[in-house]
């Protein structure tokens, strides 16, 4: 198998691993949210591509998905995976700590401002909020 047909594949698996999931843990637990699956920016750049196309992919079946979301969510998701993926290296007493707050960072500033176009509140709460 090429490189290039494995690298595919794999983005392909995560994203629909992302998406099954991600509607999975909305029927058991509404409203949470999880990074588990983010992890695997650490272990892989074939997690970027397809952990932002699975983000998509639920945000455009997910009924309570706001328009925004599909751009907002996705950049995001894209940013942070890329983020964990560049820093996956830099540890703080053996943990990537720096990689493991990607999610949160890009999250909180731009869920955080999607959350004030559309509820107001302040964005400053808002990104805290995430």
């Amino acid at each position: 198998m090429s490189k290039n047909t494995r690298f595919l594949t794999h983005a392909a698996v995560i994203a629909a691993l992302y998406a099954v999931l991600t509607h999975l843990q909305n029927v058991l637990l509404p409203g949470s949210t999880t990074w588990a699956i983010q992890m695997l920016s650490f272990f892989t750049p074939a997690a970027i591509p397809g952990l932002t196309v699975g983000c998509l992919v639920f945000n455009i079946t997910y009924a309570a998905a706001l328009p925004l979301d599909f751009l907002v969510g996705s950049l995001a998701t894209l940013l942070a995976a890329g983020g964990m993926w560049l820093t996956r290296r830099v540890t703080v007493k053996g943990y990537p700590l720096v990689g493991m707050a990607m999610p949160a960072l890009f999250n909180a500033l731009l869920v955080g401002w999607e959350l004030t176009v559309y509820i107001g509140g302040g964005f400053f709460l808002n990104a805290l909020y995430v």
